[in-house]
């Protein structure tokens, strides 16, 4: 492809994009390929959704399937089941898969991040998660913000076990921990902690960050050699769709969480993939060396921390 004939081509993207429409591209005239693409209740389910409501997938030569999960660990079943193709995910639920059934899916993009928090309610007088020594922290177990807790309070000097009572919840409960007295604090992750802040005043004392991955299965890629790019062109495109039309997307996703938009924009824009974006040059979606050694240090801390039972071979390029 000649530089003109690519810089014309990247112009009617655009123009395209802005108008909130997806046709398809001469490079993606074949057979369109079916792809079962899951996500969860969580930021992370931004970008796939927007990929359905937008059109863009179809323009890519995808015939997608969408299915909503509540949460990570159930979708990485379904992937385990070959009842889905792609999971929008992060790092523990992909831990604890490989180490499970290795080589059976590999992340083929990471979607930034966003992150987690330790609440406690409006007026505690608890200010660090040593304040909470000996108190009740309500989570869940063999999730993401599970594995930092335990990072956080064995780098206080201090024993998950027997310095704090850890309450394994499911994540749609653990407000109720707040609320009922269940708990003196809660680990949520977002877009419900700015909810919570917003609505009910209960206050942030430590905050990490959230790391979105997305995840296919090996057999799959097998079949389908064509669907990684075509995948990973869509993404890129979805990701300017949302920075040029947020306030579409906002409204999508805050239907689907029952969220209001005002909040979903806030949020996004506080995700690293999104800041500076404003073509499909400036998405950068890969999941890299960086990555891929941050996700082998998580590997390593899951087996350490007893997430994991057997210690996972790195990934590897």
């Amino acid at each position: 492809m000649s530089i003109s004939h690519f810089l014309r081509h990247l112009l009617l993207c655009s123009l395209l994009l802005n108008a909130g429409i997806a046709l398809a591209s001469s490079d993606y005239a074949d057979t369109a390929i079916p792809i079962r693409i899951a996500y969860p209740q969580a930021l992370n389910g931004q970008i796939p959704l927007a990929l359905d409501k937008s059109g863009i997938a179809k323009s890519k030569g995808l015939d997608a399937e969408y299915t909503f999960f509540q949460n990570g660990p159930p979708m990485m079943e379904a992937l385990a089941a070959g009842s889905v193709d792609v999971v929008v995910s992060s790092y523990q639920p992909f831990a604890t898969f490989i180490s499970k059934q290795p080589n059976k899916a590999v992340p083929v993009a990471n979607l930034g991040h966003a992150s987690y928090s330790l609440l406690v309610p409006k007026g505690a007088s608890e200010k660090s998660l040593a304040d909470l020594k000996g108190k009740r922290i309500a989570l869940s177990f063999g999730s993401d913000s599970h594995l930092d807790l335990l990072r956080s309070i064995r780098n206080q000097g201090l024993n998950p076990a027997s310095d704090f009572k850890l309450l394994n919840m499911a994540p749609n409960e653990l407000n109720l921990a707040l609320s009922q007295g269940f708990a003196e604090a809660a680990l949520i992750r977002q877009p419900q902690v700015t909810r919570l802040e917003k609505e009910f005043g209960l206050r942030n004392i430590q905050t990490w960050p959230h790391y979105f991955l997305v995840i296919a299965s090996s057999d799959f890629l097998a079949r389908q050699p064509a669907a990684k790019e075509r995948l990973l062109d869509a993404l890129c495109e979805t990701v300017v769709y949302i920075t040029r039309n947020e306030d579409q997307a906002a409204k999508w996703f805050g239907e689907r969480l029952r969220l209001s938009p005002e909040i979903v924009k806030t949020l996004s824009a506080q995700n690293p993939l999104f800041k500076g974006v404003k073509d499909v040059g400036d998405v950068h979606i890969e999941f890299d060396a960086v990555y891929r050694q941050s996700f082998n240090d998580w590997l390593a801390a899951s087996f350490e921390n007893g997430l994991i039972k057997d210690r996972v071979e790195p990934l590897k390029e």
